[in-house]
């Protein structure tokens, strides 16, 4: 799993979930954001992906323009696009303050029901639990590389270790462009 490189939404602390024109083409890397991109290549080279690495990212800037540059370091064709990897819907939240962040978790850790349209845990769970189990069949016969956003994929390696979904922020966070592996995904993927 990848997460995004540093955007402009990051620098600005601003949160960016409903698809749109913000989120499809406006809000993408920083330059940094880009560097980082390539780090992740590098160290990814250095873990033996390559060419036949299948890259699949989300299809919000921020995303895509990662799986691009990192799929590009590592010498892959160009990622290909799956909705499900979006960001996780943060409703009445996005464009607001990044800070929102902590009382959406704090209802997520409580097991409650989110209102003003914020995506519920279970809903993000089932989307990344379908495209667990798919890059699971993908792997027996090419590595996969997931890049998505960091709730979406804190929840991803929570259903890879057998957690509860809602615990999602017990998982240490990913950092920008951080590359991670994925722990008992086959299990958690039911396969």
């Amino acid at each position: 799993m990848l997460r995004h490189g540093e955007s402009t939404a990051n620098v600005e602390g601003l949160i960016v979930s409903v698809p749109g024109p913000r989120a499809l083409t406006e809000v993408g890397l920083t330059p940094l954001g880009r560097e980082q991109a390539r780090r992740a290549a590098a160290q990814g080279l250095a873990q033996g992906l390559g060419p036949g690495t299948v890259v699949i990212s989300s299809d919000f800037a921020r995303a895509l323009q990662t799986a691009e540059e990192f799929a590009a370091g590592i010498g892959a064709a160009a990622p290909r696009v799956d909705e499900r990897l979006r960001e996780r819907s943060f409703g009445g939240y996005d464009e607001g303050p990044a800070s929102a962040y902590d009382e959406v978790w704090r209802v997520d850790r409580g097991r409650g029901t989110h209102e003003g349209g914020v995506e519920q845990v279970a809903a993000v769970a089932a989307r990344v639990l379908a495209v667990l189990r798919e890059a699971d069949d993908l792997a027996s016969t090419a590595p996969v590389v997931l890049v998505a956003h960091g709730d979406v994929l804190q929840i991803a390696l929570a259903l890879g270790a057998g957690a509860d979904p809602h615990e999602h922020r017990d998982v240490p966070h990913l950092g920008n462009a951080e590359l991670r592996e994925i722990g008992a995904g086959r299990d958690a993927a039911g396969s």
